[in-house]
């Protein structure tokens, strides 16, 4: 693998460091909600369990091998976290935080050009659901968690309104899983932040 040496490149440069405040991310949950006609309370507890609010995050799955790897490019500037994947246990997360959103671009295209399906951001958007050119914009709250509702809504319309069904469908897409392992921790997180007269 070529990552080495582009970490490694990323690393070098001193890019900004801009990041996104708690209140400004909570601000656009609301405004995104009621643009795009979602639950606030629903958007809040997605961005809670995918990314914990950190809008420059990114995610995927991979083996064991390649995990262990990952986990070595490790620098300040770029944290790496591994694990073992609880629904397939051949299978490892890794969970990359870069510094900024300039890093997080760049890891990110690196990624998808070398064949990774990728989450990223706030609502750890797959990669299949947004093209090349929208690397510049898909770290951005706003793009990121509008993106995120609209697959929300697809979901939404394509099971039958049914809310269990919508939650798993928007982590685990369109496929029927059989057990409903996401709606679980969404429902727990929901209970959790706004009770359950919510």
């Amino acid at each position: 693998m070529k990552f080495r040496a582009i970490f490694l490149f990323i690393f070098v440069f001193k890019l900004s460091s801009f990041a996104y405040s708690y209140e400004e991310i909570l601000y656009t949950i609301a405004d995104v909600a009621k643009t795009q006609g979602v639950s606030p309370k629903i958007l809040y507890t997605i961005v809670k369990i995918e990314s914990n609010f950190e809008p420059f995050a990114i995610s995927f799955l991979t083996n064991k091998e390649n995990a262990l790897y990952f986990k070595k490019l490790e620098t300040q500037n770029i944290r790496i976290k591994i694990s073992n994947y609880s629904l397939n246990r051949t299978k490892w997360v890794v969970s990359i935080k870069p510094k900024n959103q300039e890093y997080a671009k760049e890891i990110a295209k690196i990624l998808v050009e070398n064949g990774f399906s990728i989450d990223v951001g706030l609502g750890q958007l797959n990669s299949q659901n947004f093209k090349k050119d929208e690397f510049e914009y898909v770290f951005e709250p706003s793009y990121n968690l509008t993106k995120c509702a609209q697959v929300l809504r697809k979901c939404f319309n394509a099971k039958d309104k049914n809310m269990q069904k919508t939650i798993e469908c928007y982590n685990y897409g369109m496929r029927n899983r059989g057990s409903n392992p996401y709606y679980k921790r969404f429902y727990e997180h929901y209970i959790k932040e706004f009770g359950s007269g919510s």
